[in-house]
């Protein structure tokens, strides 16, 4: 069985639709915080083979949940640029 990064669709409401830029640079850092300190601990424990054999399918399913967090963030900010632009809110060039 295979994890997914859940998509964000049309349908849904972009949690940061109504933030300014500060609000939301606020949000992501704090977001952003939990799932790279947890992927940074699960790669440490990785890397030094601090784990027991049968944890290894058990420590790449939860690397796998926080890269799937983190790319969830990513959709969302590509969204909320995305939208801004849109608005003409953003002056700055679509990269």
């Amino acid at each position: 069985m295979t994890n997914t990064p859940k998509q964000t669709t049309p349908l849904e409401p972009n949690l940061w639709a109504e933030k300014s830029p500060d609000a939301v640079l606020e949000l992501l850092v704090y977001d952003i915080y939990g799932p790279v300190s947890a992927l940074g601990g699960e790669v440490d424990r990785l890397s030094t083979g601090a784990f027991e054999d049968e944890e290894l399918v058990e420590l790449l399913s939860q690397i796998r949940d926080r890269v799937n967090e983190l790319s969830r963030l990513v959709v969302q900010l590509k969204r909320y640029n995305a939208e801004r632009r849109a608005a003409g809110l953003s002056a700055e060039p679509n990269l």
